[in-house]
Parts: structure tokens; C-alpha cells; sequence
């Protein structure tokens, strides 16, 4: 039983049975001074429980590296500054690099969330050795360490900033509002991944498991199915884990915003996984340099940085060229002292599919494979698709409502089920806000500034709050029934 958000384990029991656990010890621990101590404690108890449930020996792995990186810290704290200091600040970085790059490159199994850890135990340490970090405990880092939250998708935060929310978490009292927000919320996220990203998934999969075969338009229609698969994939996952973390009172930082709007290449690495790239720019690109050694060194820093980006998804080729493509786009818009005179659409639309077609060797199990999809692209445009193309798509929650409006026909159903998918997703994508702004809104329009309706209308707002209760019952309802489709998280192989 692996405790994945979008699971029967998760919603039904395990999160319920925290969430009370959480709030009983609140109320009773108002009055006692260690009461936040104690909430810490027991929130670094069922973040531990909740890795269990991915083997006793990733926890083992994880636990260790939580367990040597507090002793170097430990140690960086008697010996910050001089030789000493550095060849323990030194050994630390070493040791957490070496053990992510076994996983992930000489064991057959990588433990799941460890490139995740390893990012945060390495900021931790440079924020001990810069002098940033003055005194922590090991309850406070455990908090930290395997936050349930945050550990399975992100973001990777200071430890500083955790500390800071934590606390606001802690004097922060519980309402309606906030909970009405935080259920919208990871319905929403929920949606995205159980709905979208697994529907898209499955015609993404059988594409490139017979790239051979594709003709000119199922080879167009696999790079941007691919391309909204991961998007809902990866901000469906952070949706929820933000979502979760409401419900305990943290606000977590914004991994994901909307990035496939972005208008060039550097405003998409500040909206996709946001919180890596600042990583990268605080402990890579700035010590390196950064900007301020001239044109030739910026770009140098730049390809470092994604280069090891790529790196870090994945040990096979197609991450290293998905990478390098990233970096040499980068550096051609830091080349230019002017953005190009073009208008905002035709940028974003650039920008997207640069970012699809990259896509490609990052998801390909092969180069060859991803020179395959890639030259047909250059074939005569022709637009006919297989049955086998069609089949995939075929979701049963849209298609068996299109057999009792009177479509028989597998084909045409399956051909209707790929289009509506496509263009829900261009929509959500392109046009519709994001979940979390979707949520704030929402959450307010049903618990009202004081928690009741009055305040916002009288009998048109209440059949209009009902009506927004009844369509996040229905979506959530949807996702309950499809949970045993559910596909693995993408980011896990990461």
C-alpha cells in the first residue's frame, strides 16, 4: 500500500485520521508552552509513517541520509569557518550527491523522493555554513526533512523558510474559509491528475510504445498529448500537496504557475518547478558567478546549470539533450538585449511548442526512439488516424454517456472522447486560472468574509454556492470512481 495522494488509503483514511489527530492535539496542547513541540513531533511521526508506506528500506536509505546530514550540520556549527569548516561543509555536499548519484545511476531502484531530499539537505548545510542556520533540533528537522506534503513532488525549500511558515501555522487558528479553500483546492488537483493527466496518459504511452507506426498526424497529436500529460501531471501533484499542507495551516511555496504561458524560456523555468530553478540559482549559478563575469562565463554558468538539471531527472541521453536544449534557448535569450517585437501570443505559442518538442528525447526511451517521433514530423501532412490511436482515449466517463446520446460508433466515440480531452486541456492550460486561484475565489464565494451566506447576497449567492458545492462534489466523485486507473506519478522516476 503506497500512500499516494491520489488514493483510496490517502483520502479515506490516512488523511482524515491526521488531520483529527492534528486538531485534537491542538486544542489540547493550547495552554501548555511545548504545544507547538508537540504538533512538530507529530507531524514528523505521520510523514515518517507516510514514507513507510513506500518500503521499510527507502525509509531506512532516507533516514540515514536525514541522520548524517544533521551530524554535519552538527558539526558545521563548531567549525564553520576556516579549513576545517570547509572540508566538513565539503564532506557533507559529497556524501549527499554520491548517494543520489548511486540510486540514480548504479542501482536498479531509486528511492523515491531522494533527489527531492538530497536538494534539501544540501541547501540546509549551505545555509549552516553561510550562517543563515544558528541552532535547529532534530525534531525540527525531521519536520523539515520529511514533511508529507511537500517530500513526494516538491518544492524544495530553506529550511529557514519551512521554520518561518511553521510558525505561522502554529499561531495561525483553524477556519472555515481556509478548510473550504483547501478542499477546492486538492479536489481541483485531484482532478488534474485523475481526470486529465492519466486519460492523457494512456494514449501517450501506447504512441511511443509504436512510434514506428505513427503517421504524420498521430505523430503531431503525441507531442502535445505527452506535453499536457506531464503539465497535469506534475501541477496536479503539486496542487494537492499544497492543498494538504493548507489543511495543517502551512502555506507552502508556489511550485508550478501556469508556465505554458510563459512568453519566453527563462519566464518558463520561473513558473515550472520554480522552486528548483531557485535552488540552481542560489547554489550553482550565483557561486559560479552568475551574470556578473561577463557575456562568455554567464553563458557557461547557464549551460552548467542545465546540464545538471538533466542530469538530475534522469541518467539515460534524452535527459542530458532535453537539458542542453533548455540551456542553449537560454542562452540565446540572454544574448538579446531586447525581447523579440513579436505579439504576446505568437511568444506563449513559441515557447510551447519549443518546450513540447523538447519534451520528446526526455520522454522517449531512447534517442533513436526520439528521432523516430521526431522525423515524422517532417513527413507530408496527411491527417488520418488508427483504430489502435483512437482506442486509448476511449475514456469510459465520457464515453459511456456518448453511447446513451446515441454514439455507437467505437470509433467516432473514441475520436470525440481524444478531442474533448485535448481541448479541455488547451482550455485549463491556456485560458481558465489556476487551481489555487480557482480555489481562493471560490472559497470565499462559499464561506463568505464572516462564514455565511448573507454576506455575500442573500438567495442568489446560496443556490449559486450550492450549485459550485454540488460541481466539486461531482468532479470529486468522478475521481473517487476512476482511482483504480491511477498511473504513477511521473516525478517518482526522478
Amino acid at each position: 500500500m503506497r500512500l499516494v495522494f491520489p488514493s483510496y488509503e490517502f483520502i479515506l483514511f490516512f488523511l482524515p485520521v491526521c488531520l483529527a489527530g492534528y486538531y485534537g492535539l491542538r486544542r489540547l496542547t493550547a495552554d501548555r508552552a511545548n504545544g507547538a513541540a508537540i504538533r512538530r513531533g507529530f507531524l514528523a511521526l505521520v510523514s515518517v509513517l507516510f514514507y513507510l508506506s513506500f518500503g521499510a528500506r527507502n525509509l531506512l536509505i532516507l533516514s540515514l541520509q536525514a541522520a548524517g546530514t544533521l551530524l554535519i550540520a552538527k558539526l558545521l556549527l563548531y567549525f564553520r569557518t576556516g579549513r576545517r569548516g570547509l572540508c566538513v561543509y565539503a564532506a557533507g555536499i559529497v556524501l549527499n550527491l554520491l548517494l543520489l548519484c548511486f540510486y540514480k545511476y548504479a542501482s536498479p531502484v531509486l528511492p523515491v523522493a531522494l533527489s527531492f531530499t538530497t536538494f534539501s539537505a544540501i541547501w540546509f548545510l549551505t545555509d549552516v555554513r553561510s550562517g543563515e542556520i544558528t541552532a535547529f533540533d532534530p525534531l525540527q528537522w525531521l519536520s523539515y526533512f520529511f514533511f508529507f506534503p511537500k517530500l513526494l513532488q516538491g518544492p524544495i525549500m530553506r529550511y529557514t523558510d519551512f521554520l518561518e511558515r511553521a510558525k505561522e501555522a502554529a499561531v495561525t487558528p483553524p477556519t472555515k474559509e481556509r478548510f473550504a479553500k483547501a478542499c477546492l483546492y486538492f479536489v481541483l488537483g485531484l482532478s488534474k491528475k485523475v481526470l486529465l493527466a492519466d486519460a492523457l496518459a494512456a494514449g501517450a504511452d501506447l504512441a511511443y510504445s509504436a512510434l514506428a507506426d505513427l503517421l504524420w498526424s498521430e505523430a503531431v497529436l503525441t507531442v502535445f498529448v505527452y506535453a499536457f500529460q506531464i503539465y497535469f501531471d506534475f501541477s496536479g501533484y503539486c496542487d494537492m500537496g499544497r492543498a494538504v499542507a493548507w489543511l495543517f495551516g502551512f502555506d507552502l511555496p508556489v511550485n508550478f504557475d501556469r508556465p505554458y504561458r510563459s512568453e519566453n524560456i527563462r519566464d518558463f523555468w520561473h513558473r515550472w518547478h520554480a522552486t528548483l530553478n531557485a535552488f540552481f540559482a542560489a547554489n550553482l549559478y550565483i557561486p559560479l558567478g552568475g551574470g556578473r563575469k561577463g557575456l562568455p562565463r554567464k553563458i557557461m554558468n547557464i549551460m552548467i546549470v542545465f546540464i545538471l538539471s538533466g542530469l538530475w531527472h534522469g541518467s539515460g541521453a534524452g535527459f542530458l539533450i532535453w537539458g542542453i536544449a533548455h540551456g542553449l534557448l537560454t542562452c540565446v535569450c540572454a544574448c538579446l538585449k531586447k525581447p523579440l517585437p513579436l505579439p504576446r501570443f505568437v511568444k506563449r505559442l513559441c515557447t510551447f511548442v519549443f518546450v513540447s518538442l523538447a519534451w520528446v528525447p526526455f520522454r522517449a526511451e531512447s534517442l533513436r526512439d526520439a528521432g523516430t517521433l521526431l522525423r515524422k514530423l517532417w513527413n507530408v501532412p496527411w491527417f488520418v488516424l488508427h483504430d489502435r490511436f483512437i482506442d486509448p482515449f476511449r475514456n469510459d466517463l465520457i464515453w459511456y454517456p456518448l453511447k446513451v446520446l446515441g454514439v455507437p460508433d467505437a470509433r467516432t466515440g473514441g475520436i470525440i472522447c481524444m478531442w474533448l480531452l485535448l481541448a479541455v486541456s488547451a482550455f485549463l492550460v491556456f485560458v481558465s486560472p489556476d487551481a489555487v486561484r480557482l480555489a481562493e475565489k471560490a472559497g470565499v464565494f462559499m464561506t463568505g468574509p464572516d462564514g455565511g451566506e448573507e454576506a455575500h447576497g442573500g438567495r442568489g449567492r446560496l443556490a449559486g454556492t450550492v450549485g459550485l458545492a454540488a460541481g466539486i462534489a461531482l468532479l470529486f466523485v468522478l475521481c473517487i470512481l476512476s482511482l483504480g486507473n491511477v498511473s504513477s506519478f511521473v516525478y517518482f522516476n526522478f
